[in-house]
């Protein structure tokens, strides 16, 4: 579930892939996780307090990328010397597959034994 301790988790495992020792970045890259946690479970149903761990790694994903995005807020791409960031208008469009196999993996749980016919 992702709780603090999940939340702590996913800051360690995003500090550990940007290669952050210091404090001064932490503030920041909580409040990503926290954004993407909000997102990830207005977007599943879930509860935020509760999310289930098959969801962290893809709100891991998404503070890496709000991080890799930071001081381009708004925008949907950014240059500099020849080399161009695009990123998508909305933060969960890159994981919609992802996030939808969840939904449906979900929705299919309750229906065991069911039956289908489209005759």
């Amino acid at each position: 579930m992702a709780t603090p301790s999940i939340q702590s988790e996913i800051l360690d495992d995003v500090t550990t892939v940007l290669g952050i020792d210091d404090q001064d970045h932490l503030p920041m890259i909580e409040l990503y996780i926290k954004l993407a946690c909000k997102s990830v479970a207005l977007y599943t149903g879930e509860d935020y307090n509760n999310l289930p761990d098959a969801l962290t790694g893809i709100i891991t994903e998404m503070a890496l990328a709000k991080f890799a995005k930071r001081g381009n807020e708004g925008k949907t791409q950014a240059g500099e010397e020849g080399l161009t960031d695009q990123w998508s208008e909305d933060d969960l469009a890159p994981y919609m597959s992802q996030l939808n196999a969840y939904r449906d993996n979900k929705a299919q749980s309750g229906r065991k034994g069911w039956v289908m016919s489209l005759d």
